[in-house]
């Protein structure tokens, strides 16, 4: 007498493992092994094996936990059947691990299952495959483990949708607006270094890139500037200061140590570029002015470039 295993191959009937899923059944209720417990154990298994004995078709294994969870269900102790039946769920969830999943998993690894969801993520490339499969598990973990029974079957069933279930359990941010205005300021903190804060609108556009770059890289989900042009505005005079000290020495011939008795410590990221003070000196003005547009010019288009050509592995 055979069943049916779920790969297909046929084993022989063992009535002893009935017995000890439904004792093991009961201890999990009960938390010791009763004597009701092995006679109700017996009886379930003997009936099984009667029933497989006298059909005439094959029997498989999820038939067989079948009968068990209706030969609990028999009893009065409906709740030992739904502790069986618990069980049963989870092993029923750990074989998708092992088998369904990994099958996915084996799609996206060898990119046979290559869909460029996401327009920052190229799947045939080596982060692209390594991000897919990361996400098969980590979909499939938080629907097991981090959310309600009727939040993850209205899911399945596509009653709600779980956006960025992916990384649900890792409990991340998703999207946030970069405080630029402070970054580029007083500089700031990587793993690997500490970076200075810009004093040129060419630095700080350089670091804007740098940060979408890194911010992109420890979460998921986008990163967003709100006023980069107002953020701009110091740094655009700081390099226009710079410019216009340049041309005050090359050009009208002051000397740094005559330009900075007459300024002093001026706060130059203050000193608006029409300040009347500029145009004291128009030569001066005017060189400073057109290297200040020229200079910011580049800038943007740097960003721009970096930007546009910007990738990481979760594809913000």
């Amino acid at each position: 007498m055979v069943i049916i295993k779920r790969d297909g191959v046929e084993q022989e009937f063992n009535k002893n493992k009935i017995e000890q899923a439904v004792i093991k059944a009961f201890v999990a209720v009960d938390g010791e092994e009763t004597e009701y417990a092995k006679q109700k154990a017996k009886n379930i298994a003997e009936y099984i094996e009667k029933e497989i004995a006298a059909a005439t078709k094959q029997y498989g294994v999820e038939d067989v936990q079948d009968m068990v969870e209706s030969g609990l269900m028999s009893t009065k102790r409906k709740d030992v059947a739904k502790a069986y039946i618990k069980y049963r769920d989870e092993r029923a969830r750990k074989r998708v691990w092992n088998h369904k999943l990994m099958r996915q998993m084996a799609d996206k690894l060898e990119a046979r299952d290559v869909q460029n969801q996401n327009a920052n993520v190229d799947e045939y490339s080596f982060g692209g495959r390594k991000g897919e499969a990361d996400r098969v598990i980590m979909k499939q973990y938080a629907l097991d483990n981090c959310m309600s029974e009727m939040a993850r079957m209205n899911h399945l069933n596509n009653e709600i949708y779980v956006h960025d279930l992916d990384s649900y359990a890792v409990a991340n941010h998703n999207c946030l607006t970069i405080p630029f205005d402070d970054l580029l300021k007083n500089g700031f903190n990587t793993r690997q270094t500490d970076v200075r804060g810009a004093n040129s609108v060419n630095t700080a556009m350089q670091l804007v890139a740098v940060i979408f770059q890194l911010q992109s890289l420890v979460q998921f989900g986008g990163v967003a500037a709100s006023h980069l042009d107002w953020t701009m505005v110091p740094y655009i005079r700081a390099s226009f200061y710079k410019h216009y000290r340049d041309g005050m020495k090359y050009l009208i011939g002051v000397s740094e140590e005559e330009f900075e008795k007459e300024k002093g410590k001026a706060p130059y990221r203050e000193i608006s570029i029409t300040d009347s003070n500029f145009y004291n000196n128009g030569t001066a003005h005017k060189y400073a002015l057109d290297m200040t547009v020229k200079e910011t010019e580049q800038a943007v288009e740097g960003l721009y470039h970096n930007l546009n050509t910007l990738m990481s592995r979760s594809g913000d």
